[in-house]
Formats: structure tokens, C-alpha cells, sequence
């Protein structure tokens, strides 16, 4: 089985959190401007696809 090594440094964590700061701070724009239920929806779709990348990206077993 292939093996797959990813070096996580400093910078890669900061530009996660940085990403993460934005999706939250756009979803609680959406809630503050249209509603409750879109904003929601949109959380469940960006969970989906963060575990759909993550399931991608995970070595088989």
C-alpha cells in the first residue's frame, strides 16, 4: 500500500484558521442578513465537504 506523508508547518495551520475565521464569519453574516434557515444549510453543506475532502484524502484501509 502506498504511504503519504504531509508536512503540516506553522503557516499551513494559520492559513486553516484563517479559512475557518472566514467561513464562520460568513455564515453568520448570512444569519444576520437573510435568515436563519439559509445559514444553516450552508453549515451543513460546508461540513459535508470538508469530510468529503478529508474521506479523499484519507489513506484506503
Amino acid at each position: 500500500m502506498p504511504q503519504i506523508y504531509v508536512r503540516v508547518t506553522g503557516g499551513a495551520i494559520r492559513t486553516a484558521l484563517v479559512l475557518l475565521m472566514l467561513a464562520l464569519s460568513g455564515l453568520a453574516l448570512v444569519w444576520l442578513l437573510v435568515g436563519p434557515e439559509l445559514a444553516i444549510g450552508l453549515g451543513f453543506g460546508l461540513i459535508a465537504l470538508v469530510r468529503g475532502l478529508v474521506a479523499l484524502f484519507k489513506p484506503g484501509d
